[in-house]
């Protein structure tokens, strides 16, 4: 419940820039990653409900794209990870249905740590067969695309 309502309030704060800017403020920015082990994908079973998403999430101000994927890797999972391709660009004017977003999806593997879950949910191996149909924004755009070996560019 606490992740729903924090989506809720940023969806909600990111409205109010957008009418006070008149629609001039660039989309937010995000960054994650899709990694693959033993023909499974490490997914965020997420705690608000809306489905599996792989990890990732909003750059922050004085953050790099890599840098701020590393990060949410790491806090959402546990795992240090290595970034080792591009998935793709995600830009679809509905991508995320609580505000303007904008993200890039990197291929990466483990490197170390341990397995955990977050506040943003829990950290999961799923068969893409498992989640297709009940992943979160555009998760199932990307992984196809990942599958696939078709870096996106939308």
């Amino acid at each position: 419940m606490k992740e729903k309502v924090k989506g809720w309030l940023a969806g909600l704060a990111y409205q109010v820039i957008v009418l006070s800017t008149l629609g001039q403020i660039s989309p937010l920015l995000g960054a994650g990653a899709i990694i693959e082990k033993d023909g499974k994908i490490l997914l965020i079973d997420r705690s608000d409900g809306l489905g599996y998403t792989v990890p990732g999430g909003i750059v922050r101000h004085r953050e790099t794209l890599e840098k701020c994927v590393l990060r949410e890797a790491r806090e959402e999972t546990g795992f240090e990870i290595q970034l080792t391709g591009l998935v793709g660009v995600y830009s679809s004017l509905k991508r995320d249905q609580r505000f303007r977003a904008i993200a890039i999806i990197y291929k990466a593997i483990i490197v170390g740590g341990t397995q955990h879950g977050s506040g943003e949910g829990e950290s999961c191996w799923r068969s893409p067969e498992e989640v297709f149909g009940h992943m979160a924004f555009d998760c199932e755009d990307m992984l196809k695309d990942y599958l696939s070996g078709q870096q996106s560019l939308s």
